[in-house]
């Protein structure tokens, strides 16, 4: 059996199988199969893929009024370009997925690359809302297909401790945007109009077309020689078999909520801070952000502890740190709330680390098993976690934002309904 080594940042971090071939393995790939190599140019652009989520989701957020106003609209058709993007973010990694692990990593994600582009510019020109709320669908299904590419090319290329490693050093690349799309939406609009800021995601969209005809097409991770051996397997069978498999079921039940309850706090967060707390949306623009980089601290005390953790263990240990934190801001809230904007940032800014820990760790637990179908188990999760995000989001306006305590709830109730399902799905069974 042959086993690779690959580098993260520069770091050799040991001999690791890649699931060339015998992808279900997480610890060794079939014999003649080769290592990959894992340069910085490639992390980098990963990173890049995978900024584009948070780059087509948040960069606009602040041009809302502007829409509004421009197309004579009401602010509930302005929200449905969001959600339209939500909901063609789910398709677009339920069909990207499989594709994928059928067709190879690269030429597909070059064909959704390009997609996304022209999708930015039908964005840009749109001369209704209703046009432009198409689009934005298509803008989602592109940029979700992007990101569950880049997955999977995680996966193919690491597996275990070393993949949650990787996952964590992406995020160093991707989480740069995660912290800065809404401050510099807000910036552009200062020397553009809202469809300036979709010509420059488009912009964005030929940066990843360069970068994966010149950088990733060259790294394809899902080789011929793997797809051959899959040209008999059904797309219901990587489903049965996904479904069969009570750890990905319960990471892809105790995922999902977690990223819903994450979801309701930032679908509320403006309102909070700004209408309950008072800050300007400079002040709102700095807590956001603070929130992104406390995302990567999370993420890379994450890889430290994969030196001497399992994934799973890192997984259950920053379960613990979200539940307690969410409980901590219940408590704050309704029991204390003379505390005022300390009391609810504090162990906010305390669940958010946390979330950072737990999310690669997530990951790498649910496809460490699954490399043969990593593009479908991939979709299957991103799927899931736009799910619960459409689901719960919605409550915390429903129960009202004039107070903290409804979010802090849902945050709280997610956390813990979580951390039930996985601890039942990851208990030893019994002989």
């Amino acid at each position: 059996m042959s086993s690779g080594r690959y580098t993260v940042a520069g770091l050799p971090t040991g001999p690791v199988s890649v699931g060339m071939f015998d992808a279900d393995s997480s610890s060794s790939s079939a014999p003649g199969g080769r290592g990959n190599h894992i340069s910085a140019v490639v992390i980098i652009a990963l990173g890049l893929l995978g900024a584009i989520w948070p780059l087509t989701m948040d960069l606009y957020l602040p041009s809302f009024v502007q829409l509004e106003s421009e197309f004579g609209s009401t602010a509930a058709m302005v929200q449905l370009t969001l959600t339209a993007a939500f909901i063609g973010m789910g398709l677009g990694q339920l069909v990207a997925g499989p594709i994928s692990d059928a067709l190879g990593r690269t030429r597909p994600l070059a064909v959704v690359v390009v997609l996304y582009c022209l999708a930015s510019v039908t964005c840009a020109l749109a001369p209704t809302i209703t046009l432009l709320i198409g689009a934005r669908f298509l803008q989602g299904m592109a940029a979700a297909a992007c990101a569950v590419i880049s997955i999977a090319i995680v996966r193919d290329s690491a597996s275990g401790p070393r993949m949650l490693i990787l996952s964590a050093r992406l995020s160093l690349v991707s989480g740069v945007f995660v912290v800065g799309s809404p401050a510099l939406g807000a910036q552009l609009l200062y020397l553009m109009d809202w469809r300036g800021l979709f010509w420059t995601l488009l912009g964005y969209g030929v940066l990843l077309v360069v970068i994966v005809v010149t950088v990733l097409m060259r790294h394809e991770t899902n080789p011929p020689e793997r797809r051959a051996l899959r040209r008999s397997v059904r797309l219901r069978d990587d489903y049965r078999a996904l479904a069969a498999e009570r750890h990905f079921r319960a990471v892809v039940l105790g995922g999902g909520l977690l990223f819903g309850g994450m979801m309701a706090y930032m679908a509320s967060s403006s309102f909070l801070f700004q209408g309950v707390f008072g800050l300007t949306p400079t002040g709102y623009a700095i807590v956001f952000g603070g929130h992104g980089v406390l995302m990567i601290v999370g993420a890379q005390c994450g890889a430290r502890l994969a030196r001497a953790f399992s994934a799973q263990r890192i997984l259950f240990i920053g379960l613990a740190g979200l539940v307690t934190f969410a409980l901590l801001l219940v408590v704050s809230v309704s029991l204390m709330p003379q505390l005022g904007l300390w009391g609810f940032l504090a162990p906010l800014l305390g669940f958010t680390t946390a979330f950072g820990l737990t999310n690669p760790a997530l990951g790498a637990v649910a496809l460490g098993p699954h490399g043969a179908r990593a593009g479908t188990a991939a979709s299957v999760l991103g799927a899931s976690n736009m799910a619960f995000a459409a689901c719960l989001a919605p409550l915390a306006g429903h129960f009202g934002v004039q107070t903290p305590v409804p979010t802090a709830a849902i945050m709280l109730a997610a956390a813990l309904l979580s951390a039930a399902v996985l601890t039942r799905g990851f208990r030893p069974r019994r002989r």
